[in-house]
């Protein structure tokens, strides 16, 4: 099931019946609306629809129009290939730029570093995928998550590295904290 899999990957959640987009399917969304244009336009999701009819019909060859679109589509992930990263992240920044640095009720830049005050945020990419994080870094270490933009001064688990400390072990006085990994938080 197609919503299924968007769901298992992230993408959205389900919540009383309504789809409500996350953060990695925001990021993916405006991945393709700035570099596979084509393909998420109505005309083109429209036509194929027709053409898959015509499939089903037995008045189109299913090789014809895989061949057809393969051709095309081939040559747009080879073009995207030879970008870089930053290309992409400078791209994903301005189309995502309203969601991720919302207007501020006093009118100051969303975009200037809560933590050091002089750094300006924006994507950045790391081995546990996108986040937001300062363009003073190493000297500042702000992060935060992509998809908690409702609390920009938020950290990652609201610590200077990223971590959040729970407590004391009361046999070892090591502290207890709380990190994020790539497959989700951990203590």
């Amino acid at each position: 099931d197609s919503l299924k899999t968007l769901e298992d990957r992230d993408y959205v959640t389900l919540d009383k019946r309504k789809l409500l987009p996350q953060a990695k399917g925001r990021l993916l969304s405006a991945f393709l609306e700035s570099f596979f244009e084509r393909y998420v336009e109505y005309d083109f999701t429209a036509s194929l629809e027709e053409k898959l009819d015509e499939i089903s019909d037995g008045k189109l060859a299913w090789k014809d129009v895989l061949r057809d679109f393969w051709k095309d589509f081939s040559g747009a992930v080879a073009d995207i290939k030879e970008l870089r990263v930053t290309d992409v992240l400078d791209a994903l920044n301005e189309e995502l730029a309203p969601l991720v640095f919302p207007a501020r009720e006093d009118g100051s830049n969303p975009r200037i570093c809560p933590k050091c005050g002089t750094g300006n945020l924006s994507l950045k990419l790391g081995k546990f995928g996108a986040f937001v994080g300062c363009s003073n870094y190493p000297e500042c270490s702000f992060t935060r998550q992509l998809g908690d933009a409702a609390n920009p001064n938020a950290e990652n688990g609201n610590g200077e590295d990223g971590t959040k400390v729970l407590g004391k072990d009361p046999y070892t006085a090591e502290e207890i904290t709380l990190r994020s990994g790539r497959f989700g938080p951990y203590v």
